[in-house]
């Protein structure tokens, strides 16, 4: 299977994994073709989720009452998912604008003023971890992606 150069005819493993598939048009590898950015990558799935977690709600018919996260969940895993969506948002917006996102996540009931309190209270751990980097750029204003990942981790922890 590996080619002369080591690599691998992707064709060939597709047809191997599932004959019956049709087989795509080819194309030519270039700088163009590459795939999209682990970032992006990671979006999609956390989309998908939140379409999957749709998906479920609708199929049981009632919708989740507002405010979506009315507490922390007191588990180890819910506490692994707040510290990896204040990162996210820390590291894309600095401690300022993730303030402010809470803040908005309040007013439009997507968590309570306590969750937004409690969320603040994990923020200052992460100040006193994080290192000023004179050659990181400053913090990105959050857009309507970013909103979008924060309501799929508002998801996560609502469903713990």
């Amino acid at each position: 299977m590996p080619t002369q150069t080591g690599r691998y005819d992707l064709r060939e493993l597709r047809e191997i994994a599932d004959p019956n598939r049709e087989t795509p048009i080819a194309y030519e590898e270039s700088d163009e073709t590459l795939p999209a950015a682990p970032e992006e990558v990671l979006r999609h799935g956390q989309r998908d989720e939140l379409l999957r977690l749709q998906t479920q709600i609708s199929a049981s018919g009632a919708l989740p009452d507002k405010p979506y996260l009315d507490g922390l969940p007191d588990e180890y895993g819910a506490e692994v998912v707040v510290f990896e969506w204040l990162d996210f948002l820390i590291n894309k917006a600095g401690f300022e604008n993730t303030g402010n996102a809470l803040s908005y996540y309040e007013d439009v009931d997507w968590i309570t003023e306590q969750t937004r309190q409690d969320l603040r209270d994990y923020m200052r751990g992460f100040s006193e971890v994080q290192s000023f980097d004179p050659d990181k750029p400053g913090p990105a204003d959050l857009d309507m992606d970013d909103h979008v990942l924060s309501l799929v981790y508002i998801a996560r922890l609502s469903s713990v």
